[in-house]
């Protein structure tokens, strides 16, 4: 998709994208059963596919250097927060409404964000004497890639495995591939950019952890104390207050202190909120967590719009779309990965139940360590600006 907006205009597919989104939330609100539901689900993946790398490149595209992580900053904002968000909304409206009030929800917001693009103009491609061409192989293998990989992290026993040797294989054939294409749907070179690696490296991690946070503390709070959803969605509020506030902050420092440390500070923020989950052992009173939640939270709002900054600033303005693509995978295989390990962990039965959710505490800790050590590769030439400036 984000090779698509390179070639055809990222406002065109910011369009269709929504058009999609749209289609498949009235497929959902109207499904009668399972077969129709995932039907909607698919188009809704898709229409997201197509919005997501589109938007981040816009915003890179239409503002200036100085001014690229302050704006990925309030964009990784509004993305942590509505992620955050979407399980305690959720939970609300159907144990209050149904199930199809999820998707119907859908339909207001879908309007407003129609009316608030109302004079959204970005710029076609220009026509140049050699059009260029869709990499349909590459899209193919990248697809094929990532599938076997998605569906291995969740299988167990041999077919799992399989799947994962075959990602593995798939990954090297399609590096290959795309090593020898003039217009690559993943210019796979720009991992020779230490910066931009480390990056989106810093990104893929983050979520692994983040993830793997939002979807254990429901399942420890429901096991322990048997929580109700509305009290578990409170909790995890304080996790979206930390990403909400520091989203827009993390922008703003990366211009005085550089993305590097602003990515370091954040990483550090939530390695010290997930070690304090890790160490307490007295659940009964939940208030006291809220605050190790909160930096969790805030971790990831100073850490998020540094790192997109510096994997967009490495790419020159014409392979934004590109570059936002590899981010939206980056992010998508970390959050799959986090989202893995907690059903292994949920698996060990012969833990005790504390020590195992511990356990995964410790282990989406070490994830926050790799961010923070990750951070010092993100360095471009030319990155920090002046305070005046910006």
């Amino acid at each position: 998709a984000g090779k698509l907006g390179d070639i055809w205009g990222h406002g065109r597919l910011l369009r269709t994208g929504w058009v999609m989104f749209l289609i498949g939330a009235l497929i959902g609100s109207f499904a009668a059963n399972i077969p129709q539901l995932v039907i909607s689900r698919i188009v809704m993946g898709l229409g997201s596919a197509l919005l997501m790398p589109s938007s981040i490149a816009a915003v890179r595209n239409s503002v200036s250097p100085e001014q690229r992580a302050p704006a990925l900053g309030l964009l990784a904002g509004g993305l942590a927060v509505s992620a955050a968000l979407g399980p305690p909304v959720g939970g609300f409206l159907i144990h209050h409404f149904g199930w199809q009030s999820v998707f119907w929800l859908n339909l207001p917001v879908l309007a407003l964000s129609a009316w608030l693009a109302r004079d959204l103009d970005l710029p076609v491609p220009e026509k140049s004497a050699h059009p260029l061409r869709f990499d349909w192989i590459g899209s193919a293998g990248l697809i094929s890639l990532l599938a076997c990989f998605v569906i291995g992290v969740r299988l167990t026993g041999w077919n799992g495995t399989l799947l994962l040797i075959a990602s593995a294989v798939l990954t090297l054939l399609f590096v290959g591939w795309e090593l020898r294409q003039r217009e690559p749907v993943l210019d796979v070179r720009l991992f020779r950019i230490r910066a931009f690696t480390c990056a989106i490296l810093v990104i893929a991690v983050q979520n692994f952890g983040m993830y793997g946070v939002l979807f254990q503390m429901p399942y420890l709070l429901n096991e322990l104390y048997q929580s109700p959803a509305n009290q578990v969605g409170l909790m995890m509020l304080a996790t979206t207050a930390g990403m909400a506030i520091c989203s827009p902050l993390g922008g703003r420092l990366a211009n005085q202190i550089t993305n590097r440390w602003t990515a370091l500070l954040g990483s550090l923020c939530s390695l010290c909120g997930m070690t304090g989950l890790a160490l307490t052992s007295n659940w009964s009173a939940l208030l006291p967590i809220a605050p190790w939640l909160f930096l969790v939270g805030a971790g990831l709002g100073l850490n998020t719009g540094p790192a997109q900054a510096t994997v967009l600033s490495a790419v020159d303005e014409k392979d934004a779309g590109m570059a936002s693509g590899a981010l939206s995978v980056m992010r998508y295989l970390g959050s799959i990965s986090g989202i893995a390990l907690l059903g292994l962990l949920l698996a060990q039965t012969e833990i005790p139940g504390i020590q195992r959710y511990q356990l995964g505490f410790k282990l989406y800790g070490c994830a926050y360590l790799v961010c923070a050590l990750l951070a010092f590769g993100m360095k471009l030439p030319g990155l920090k600006s002046s305070p005046s400036r910006s």
